[in-house]
């Protein structure tokens, strides 16, 4: 038979230490963004002599501008996935607890019951 061996202060411990880290994620993906926002813009221009004020993004800013694009969703990602993992834990611990109050209760309600009891007889059986 399967055993569990849940400890919830462990869990709690590990998730809010996770939990801490992860939250890093949010800031790292806004830095990220202004990061390469400022690379494209130091990459260089495409002028096209046409006197515009503003020079048309290069064209190592416009693959900055991809890569970003691109990065920003995985890290979004995987900032979704580690939130939602994390609630997983809390959620299967605290569910795992609740069994274990339940499995307790039964415990003590039959422990609690009043014996029935059988003094014999003919055609009967003892205690029960």
């Amino acid at each position: 038979m399967t055993k569990w061996n849940i400890d919830p202060a462990g869990v709690g411990r590990i998730v809010g230490e996770a939990g801490r880290i992860a939250g890093h994620f949010q800031g790292e993906l806004k830095s990220l963004g202004s990061h390469l926002e400022s690379a494209m813009k130091a990459a260089g221009t495409l002028d096209f002599g046409g006197g515009s004020e503003t020079p048309e993004v290069g064209l190592v800013g416009i693959t900055l501008g991809q890569y970003t694009a691109t990065r920003q969703n995985d890290i979004a990602f995987i900032v979704a996935r580690a939130e939602r993992s994390l609630q997983g834990a809390v959620d299967a611990t605290e569910e795992y607890n609740k069994g274990d109050l339940d499995m307790a209760a039964n415990a003590q309600d039959k422990a609690l019951r009043a014996p029935s009891i059988d003094l014999g007889g003919p055609g009967k059986k003892g205690a029960k």
